[in-house]
Parts: C-alpha cells; structure tokens; sequence
C-alpha cells in the first residue's frame, strides 16, 4: 500500500503522479529520520513543517491538486528532507 500512514491516494493508483509518490516518500523517510533524532527545538519545528505537508497530501485525497502544487510541494519536501539529513549528519560529528 502507498501512501503516508498506509493510505492511498487515487491519483496514484491510476496511473500515478511520480511528483505525488517521491513526496509522499520523502515525507515517510523524514519522519523516519526524525523519529531518530534527539529530541529538541530544531526537530519539533522540522516534524511540525512535516505534518503540515502531510496534512496538504491528504487534503489532495478529497481534492486533487495542480501540477504546480504538486511541483511546490515536491520541492518543499525534499528540502525538508535535505535539512533533516544534515541535522542527522551533524547530529554525529
């Protein structure tokens, strides 16, 4: 099953937006990756941002988004997850 917290998203399911599942993937591994972390104020911010994208993809069940959403949104994600490995890489030095 695709989709953040198992659920499916029809636009996946029929034919597929790559745009919708790199998000959607980015998002489980910056939650992963967050959930490893020590906790603190630069995690909290970083997982609150998360959320919120998570909450945008699943309004996008109900209501199917533009291309140009899905291109913000997809920039906007792997940015995130960009900034959450760094944290993680200097998290280690």
């Amino acid at each position: 099953m695709g989709g953040i917290g198992g659920l499916l998203y029809p636009t996946m399911s029929k034919g597929g937006s790559t745009r919708l599942a790199i998000v959607d993937q980015s998002l489980a591994d910056t939650i992963e990756r967050l959930s490893e972390l020590p906790p603190g104020p630069r995690v909290r911010e970083l997982r609150a941002k998360a959320e919120g994208f998570e909450r945008a993809v699943r309004a996008w069940s109900s209501r199917p988004p533009t291309e140009e959403q899905r291109a913000a949104l997809l920039k906007l994600v792997l940015d995130l997850n960009v900034e959450v490995m760094s944290l993680g890489r200097e998290g280690k030095s």
